[in-house]
């Protein structure tokens, strides 16, 4: 694609004058396949403003100087619309945007109005459908069936096809591919997949994924694959899959520990003591690569949502249930086909030796995080645990030992708290539950990390003529300096005891944590430091993962649930093929690509739970108006103070507030102080707030000074981080 493009951008050279799609096609000498190849470019081309198409559908170089223009639509805290050009803000009427909605990437044209209250510039074409996903609802007026956006400023008709029509129900929302075409005012659309009913009582958080591009319901195609693929391993798949080299593991005592309501299984663990004394560690993966072939409609899916999504009571899967808690889950007392990585390691944690090969294994039980936890802890007799207890004390130890060596290495641990929101049958929040890891959890973890780091050395050996392969690393990058150099300034200003440094040495962000750890603060000042780290990502560049004080690292042990651990899967199976002949241009391309949707999609899942915890944050808290919280100081700037309370609800109270009771700003705007009698205020200390606002729109808890507890809360909030 890469030498096409560079031709045409010759032949716009050469030529410089008006030319169309079929006159470019005869001069470049195309075939019907490098014709479709064609369009794209151009549409990619003019999406870059090299390039322009006129009305007579003549193609001209991009006009320089002119009124045409392209950027981005956006929407100001008014929701209304603008038109953003680079750094430049271009003023629009919602009337000329011409079908465009926030995030569309448009060709505009610039008028000659600049009177207060006339429109800059109108939409002339769409040229990239950012929000992919549009949500609708149907409706009933006056007997009539109909549909309008949700919560959407799209404002224009619609058309959908009868098949599409003929589905709708009164009361169901569901997305809406909007092409970028307006038909005489109106739009084309197809339906992508039904959100849910009224009375669904996951509809709104459902409404929130889909909003995000996030695809609820799976296309029929898909579907109909997934109800032809086995519900069980015959054993003539397993006579056949161990003539072909499968290793048969079923014999051997292998268990999964997973969460009490955890239905899709992706790695089982087992573990044994050889002649030498060392540990022989097996981890064991689904082989989803098995089922979900290259091509089919279920891979093509799959691809397309990267991950699964777990929002609370609201788990969107990658894949169909009937693989994902199905054939492919590693669910007890049933034959599973996997892939294992086989580690030998010694007493004090050293790796001595590994192999990786396809296998068969039966699960003898799934064991679950809070049993587990309680009965090595000893708050609990182990019961039905019995015959596996002495399996479970080895991997408790190795599991410490694999912390040790973690340490050793520079490995950081924030050791953040979790939550999990519970929901009555309405689907509204009940509770907010503290997630404490334990030693069942470090195990899986540590069992993990370890496979990954393993696959991650193993898929680096494989070359061609000197190359190596491209494959999938999942890395994270050094603190960028100026970042860390303000967090570290923030805090140091907040009044705690830090090193200034650049910490590009993972070992120094680790003693950093350590000596602050013990301070009443440190959840506050975590806060802030994961924000001076950069975002893990996944690259065919392997940079190394500063968070894990790791070279070699991948994702390989979730292939239910992630496209990156699936791809990685395929790239093992084509490159142990000594006889395939690989493309290592489109290859590479092919990889970069997926590396690149997988961390996009990685950012929009994250989004996504951001909203999702807001809007049920917002719920939990409504009826709550009026009422005190203690909450901690977790931020402090000119404009704002963000708290959060013992159960995780954030919101922010504006600084202004205390500054009317006679607080001043200091230490650069990080510390309040009271100068009558030097009271200061900083980060991690506690204030009580009275909740002011729980807004379910906007998704955001407002918090006032309480009125009757003020001056305590405050000589306990100083003693308390003195």
């Amino acid at each position: 694609m890469s030498e096409l493009t560079n031709a045409i951008r010759e032949l716009f050279k050469v030529k410089g004058f008006k030319t169309t799609f079929e006159e470019l096609a005869y001069d470049l000498n195309l075939s019907i396949e490098e014709c479709q190849m064609l369009r794209l470019i151009l549409e990619k081309l003019e999406l870059n403003g090299e390039i322009y198409l006129t009305d007579s559908q003549e193609y001209i170089p991009f006009p320089k100087h002119s009124s045409l223009s392209i950027g981005e639509v956006r929407l100001n805290k008014q929701k209304k619309p603008f038109i953003l050009v680079g750094q430049s803000v271009v003023s629009i009427s919602e009337n000329h945007l011409n079908g465009a909605i926030r995030g569309d990437i448009v060709l505009i044209k610039r008028n000659n109005f600049v009177e207060i209250g006339k429109n800059l510039a109108f939409v002339e074409k769409i040229l990239d459908r950012k929000n992919h996903f549009i949500i609708f609802e149907c409706y009933k007026d006056k007997s009539k069936k109909r549909i309008r956006p949700y919560n959407s400023p799209f404002k224009y008709p619609v058309s959908l096809n009868r098949k599409d029509w003929s589905t709708l129900r009164i009361g169901e929302r569901f997305a809406v591919h909007v092409d970028t075409i307006n038909h005489n005012g109106i739009f084309h659309g197809d339906v992508v997949f039904k959100i849910g009913k009224k009375d669904d009582p996951l509809l709104a958080l459902k409404t929130i994924a889909a909003s995000h591009g996030i695809r609820i319901g799976f296309p029929k195609d898909v579907e109909e694959e997934a109800k032809s693929i086995p519900t069980m391993v015959s054993e003539e798949e397993i006579t056949a899959e161990t003539n072909n080299g499968r290793v048969d593991l079923r014999n051997k005592i292998i268990f999964t520990i997973d969460g009490k309501s955890t239905k899709d299984i992706d790695d089982a663990a087992s573990l044994e003591i050889n002649e030498q004394g060392n540990y022989v560690l097996g981890v064991h993966i689904a082989d989803v690569a098995y089922y979900v072939k290259e091509g089919t409609a279920i891979q093509k899916e799959a691809s397309i949502r990267a991950t699964s999504y777990y929002f609370g009571s609201l788990v969107i899967p990658m894949l169909p249930p009937e693989l994902s808690n199905g054939i492919c889950s590693l669910n007890p007392d049933v034959d599973r086909f996997t892939r294992t990585t086989e580690i030998e390691i010694s007493p004090t944690g050293e790796i001595i030796g590994y192999k990786q090969y396809k296998s068969i294994i039966h699960s003898r039980k799934k064991m679950v995080y809070e049993e587990i936890n309680q009965i090595l802890a000893g708050k609990r007799k182990p019961a039905d645990y019995e015959e596996f207890m002495p399996i479970l004390q080895n991997m408790l130890t190795l599991s410490n030992q694999l912390d040790k060596v973690k340490e050793q290495r520079g490995y950081i641990n924030f050791g953040k708290d979790d939550f999990f929101i519970t929901t009555n049958e309405q689907g509204k929040p009940k509770d907010i539950v503290l997630i404490q890891r334990g030693a069942s959890e470090k195990i899986i973890e540590n069992f993990a990390l370890l496979a990954n780091e393993i696959t991650a050395e193993e898929q680096s050996k494989f070359q061609v003529e000197g190359n190596q392969l491209p494959c999938i690393y999942r890395v994270h990058g050094k603190p960028d300096k100026q970042r860390i150099n303000e967090i570290m300034n923030y805090l140091i200003h907040s009044g705690f005891p830090i090193e200034k440094k650049d910490y590009q040495d993972p070992k120094d962000f680790q003693q950093l944590l350590k000596s602050l750890s013990d301070l009443p603060a440190f959840p506050a000042i975590a806060e802030n430091l994961i924000h001076g780290l950069s975002k893990a990502k996944y690259s065919v560049t392997n940079s190394g993962h500063y968070g894990l004080a790791l070279f070699n690292y991948t994702h390989s042990t979730s292939p239910i649930r992630r496209y990156s651990d699936l791809q990685t899967q395929y790239n093992m199976d084509e490159y142990e093929k000594e006889e395939a002949s690989i493309d290592m241009t489109s290859l590479s391309e092919k990889m970069i690509k997926i590396c690149r949707h997988n961390t996009k999609v990685e950012k929009i899942a994250e989004a996504t739970e951001k909203e999702i915890t807001g809007y049920q944050f917002a719920q939990y808290m409504e009826n709550k108006v009026g009422e005190d919280f203690t909450g901690m100081i977790i931020y402090i700037s000119k404009h704002h103070i963000v708290v959060r309370t013992p159960d995780f609800i954030v919101g922010s109270i504006p600084t202004e507030e205390l500054l009317s009771l006679g607080y001043k700003l200091q230490a650069q705007g990080t510390t309040l102080v009271n100068p009558n009698n030097d009271e200061t205020l900083r980060i991690g200390d506690f204030l009580n707030v009275t909740l002011s606002e729980a807004n379910l729109e906007t998704r955001k808890i407002k918090f006032t000074i309480s009125k009757s507890k003020t001056k305590n809360i405050h000589k306990q909030a100083h003693k308390k981080t003195s």
